[in-house]
């Protein structure tokens, strides 16, 4: 293979590849081998036929159609390995073929690549994001141990039948706003932790101190920003009717009932409430990192400037958008464009179309400015990161290291592309965090 002439063209760039004689002449020969075997001819059986038979019956351009996938299969291959070469200023996939000259003994091919867009993106050391480093409070660990020993709680009579601040009541109440019942404000055996404010503020203070079958009226004001706004910020009475009194008994937190779990290393109330403080941190990481993320490929989407937009890249996003919501219409019986109009809210297909590209090009942004931040701040990925990740899926489908790796066929580039992603994001969190 030879390189003839390059030459840049807009947004494109061209090269004329000249293929070696021999190359040519000898996938001419094994393309006539090949035709051959598949020829029919009244009189001989197939993969028999005499040569001077099978070229009479076989043209000069048939070869040679035939034997151009290969040779243009097996320069491209050339090319992209050759030095003066640039994969870099291309998108290899967005390749186009033209031919030059066609002849028994020579043979050019032009290829034509879609260049890969100059990007421009700077100012991303000022992004604006909300962003707190997170802390865990004790009330919340007693919090989630609460929910942890729930079941295992036991109510007990209580022999006075005194409403105390921790009881469990059951009891009947019936609201009204200026004398007049509403809708939602009545209810018959409610059982309520008094204590809990699961009630509007007031309301469970007031319980204190009833008695078992005792009836009392209290009154309590809405909050002004209650949910229901007919009821914001309205006065209101209830008259109540105690039905039972109840003490709550929770489970001693103590080794044995610890093992009841079966943490890994976790045995004692101190590593049980260590383990809980760190399943919050590790969640409120997470939504905290969501917001950033979000707020950074916004800003992302926004301020990544392209020298034009590849048209083979937009139309592949737009193709692997579709596709993904005639999967979902599939899904629910339904044809792409009864979907897309019950499901999705686009009165006519080409709305849909108009929406399609402009989320594609959103895409395109956001994936072209991860990539050059990426590059700008050199970013990479480790052999430990790609363990670490791997460690993880396998905890999270409760499988071995060796059978993801098997499932991927170890082939990792996917898994690689989120960790540089997420490496990027954590560093543009770092730098951006105190910028509000």
């Amino acid at each position: 293979m030879k390189i003839i002439k390059r030459e840049d063209i807009k947004n494109k760039v061209k090269y004329i590849i000249s293929s070696e004689e021999q190359f040519w002449i000898q996938a001419q020969e094994n393309s006539f081998k090949i035709l051959a075997k598949q020829l029919k001819v009244h009189g001989f059986r197939a993969g028999h036929i005499p040569t001077l038979i099978a070229k009479k019956h076989i043209s000069e351009q048939e070869i040679m159609n035939h034997a151009l996938k290969r040779a243009i299969d097996h320069n491209y291959k050339l090319l992209i390995d050759d030095k003066d070469f640039n994969p870099e200023e291309v998108i290899e996939d967005a390749v186009s073929i033209d031919l030059s000259k066609v002849k028994p003994k020579e043979l050019e091919i032009i290829y034509i690549f879609e260049k890969y867009p100059t990007v421009t993106l700077t100012g991303y050391d000022k992004i604006k994001i909300d962003y707190e480093e997170p802390k865990v409070e004790k009330n919340e660990i007693d919090s989630e141990i609460e929910r942890y020993t729930k079941k295992d709680i036991m109510l007990i009579p209580k022999e006075e039948e005194i409403i105390a601040h921790g009881d469990m009541v059951n009891f009947d109440f019936k609201g009204f706003v200026n004398d007049e019942p509403f809708a939602g404000g009545e209810a018959k055996g409610h059982e309520l932790e008094i204590g809990s404010k699961a009630f509007i503020p007031g309301f469970e203070e007031q319980m204190i101190g009833l008695k078992k079958g005792e009836k009392k009226t209290i009154e309590i004001t809405f909050p002004k920003n209650y949910h229901t706004k007919h009821l914001a910020d309205k006065k209101a009475k209830f008259e109540l009717i105690i039905n039972d009194i109840k003490t709550i008994q929770k489970p001693h937190l103590d080794e044995t009932y610890i093992a009841r779990f079966a943490i890994p290393n976790v045995k004692t109330p101190e590593q049980f409430r260590k383990y809980i403080s760190e399943q919050i941190l590790d969640y409120k990481k997470y939504h905290n990192k969501e917001k950033a993320t979000r707020q950074i490929s916004t800003w992302l989407i926004t301020n990544t400037k392209l020298s034009y937009v590849p048209q083979s890249l937009l139309d592949s996003e737009i193709k692997r958008l579709r596709e993904d919501v005639q999967k979902k219409a599939t899904q629910t019986n339904l044809s792409l464009e009864e979907y897309v109009n019950t499901h999705l809210g686009y009165k006519t297909q080409n709305d849909f179309e108009k929406a399609l590209k402009e989320s594609a090009d959103k895409n395109l942004h956001l994936v072209i400015g991860i990539e050059k931040i990426i590059d700008d701040l050199k970013i990479d990925t480790t052999e430990a990161d790609l363990n670490n990740h791997l460690e993880k899926m396998a905890r999270a489908y409760a499988i071995s290291v060796d059978q993801i790796k098997q499932k991927l066929n170890n082939n990792f580039d996917g898994i690689k592309t989120f960790i540089l992603q997420e490496k990027m994001f954590d560093k543009l969190i770092e730098i951006n965090k105190s910028n509000k």
